[in-house]
């Protein structure tokens, strides 16, 4: 058997686009970044002014936007740090902060963590009981409480950007899931760039892999040899959201462009939506002092009744 010169093995393609044309190692990541860069440049998501705060859990997505963000803000002399929030989930989020660490430290960022211990006086795993007893998900939970802590310790930093990780499966899933649920206001508050309403109070948060498919960031990664854990949280349980995530991804292997049209056709109407709800009005929370389109924000309204909780 003829053994394959190194030459041979780099030009073996590794990635075939819809068109059919197949891409050595090479080829794909120029490919892949060209690609989040002309999504930048399409739906401007960062000028030359901005500071921008990468939301980072850790994971394959966050630190691949990380990695291509530090790039391209390196080349500009634009301020960039990461941010990551320690919900405290022992034997998953701190070994996902050490490897995030590690990284960081390799390619020079600035890493800023945060706690639930500090700021809420608790961890995750240790309010469980009163979640179940709530009968919320610990999802919901996580989520709320994370996004409050997050653009509050940003805006304090001075960023006025925070690039997240959504990809395309991630925003196909939630288009779905929202219109299944039949709430057009949230629909409103998707694409590259969130929110409807601009507001000095919430930093505006940005995707710069928007039309990137999970299956290109994986590759990337494992291409780029970038930190690439797979595992899925522990907390996460039965949802309706995995319900969506399950379905897609089934109706993906024969309809292989499903999420992309998805996405794509969501852009169509999504200034018909923003549009129609742009009107909508922002007040403070009348015990935390943060932006909320109610009296009392999602976050408060939780930790009241967490703290009500006899459990």
């Amino acid at each position: 058997m003829k053994h394959e010169t190194k030459q041979e093995v780099k030009q073996k393609p590794v990635f075939a686009l819809s068109c059919g044309r197949e891409l050595n190692k090479k080829e794909f990541c120029d490919y892949f970044e060209r690609k989040v860069m002309r999504t930048i440049r399409k739906f401007r998501l960062i000028s030359k002014n901005d500071k921008i705060a990468v939301a980072c859990s850790g994971g394959k997505d966050s630190i691949t936007v990380l990695y291509i963000l530090n790039k391209f803000c390196t080349k500009r002399r634009q301020q960039i740090e990461a941010i990551a929030i320690d919900e405290g989930i022992k034997g998953y989020r701190d070994k996902l902060l050490k490897d995030l660490k590690k990284f960081c430290t390799k390619e020079k960022i600035k890493l800023n963590v945060f706690s639930f211990k500090r700021e809420y006086s608790f961890t995750l795993d240790g309010i469980l009981k009163k979640i179940e007893k709530l009968r919320i998900t610990n999802c919901y939970v996580c989520s709320i409480l994370k996004r409050w802590l997050l653009n509050k310790k940003v805006k304090k930093l001075g960023f006025n950007v925070i690039a997240t990780g959504h990809s395309l499966d991630d925003e196909a899933e939630t288009i779905l899931l929202n219109q299944l649920k039949g709430n057009p206001l949230l629909l409103a508050k998707l694409g590259p760039v969130t929110g409807i309403i601009k507001n000095k109070e919430f930093v505006q948060r940005i995707k710069p892999l928007y039309l990137c498919s999970e299956h290109e960031i994986i590759l990337y990664a494992k291409l780029k040899k970038l930190p690439l854990p797979l595992t899925i949280c522990p907390l996460r349980g039965k949802t309706f959201r995995v319900d969506v995530r399950n379905f897609l991804n089934k109706l993906e292997k024969s309809r292989h462009e499903i999420k992309n049209a998805i996405v794509n056709s969501f852009l169509q109407y999504l200034p018909l939506l923003k549009e129609k709800y742009e009107k909508a009005t922002l007040k403070k929370c009348a015990v935390c002092h943060e932006p909320s389109s109610q009296e009392i924000c999602k976050s408060c309204q939780l930790l009241k009744a967490l703290k009500l909780s006899k459990i």
